[in-house]
């Protein structure tokens, strides 16, 4: 018995081992492949962009020509437009491991609500005093 529990803790040192590494590599690779996926979503979002606004002239143009529900029609229409780019960005980021915004807010309130309470634990700690001696 004392034999399979020698062999598996290093066994499981070696998993762990494994594992962080594995999850360094993730982050790195997170990072180097984050800015060239940056890069290239900024140069697609300014074509989509540039096509969406074209298509939201002629829109405009006849909704102006028509004169009635004007502002409706193009919030719709921009709705329309930016709605798949949103989608498609943020399924993008989510392959490379990035966080969304509500993800991060959530961590943040998670880890400042964790710093309060170890402050608190500090100071519930009584103070060291010195033992008096009774005569």
């Amino acid at each position: 018995m004392a034999k399979v529990k020698a062999v598996k803790v290093p066994m499981i040192r070696q998993s762990a081992q494994q594992i962080w590494l594995a999850g360094l590599g993730a982050f790195a690779m997170a990072g180097e492949e984050g800015g060239k996926l940056f890069t290239h979503l900024v140069k697609r979002g300014q074509q989509v962009e540039k096509l969406n606004k074209a298509r939201l002239q002629k829109t405009l143009a006849k909704i102006e020509k028509a004169g009635t529900g004007a502002r409706d029609v193009a919030r719709e229409t921009m709705g329309k437009l930016t709605t798949p780019f949103d989608v498609a960005t943020t399924a993008a980021l989510r392959q490379f491991g990035i966080p969304t915004r509500k993800e991060i807010v959530t961590l943040t309130k998670r880890v400042e609500e964790l710093t309060r309470t170890v402050q608190k634990g500090k100071a519930k700690k009584p103070a060291h005093t010195e033992p008096v001696a009774v005569a």
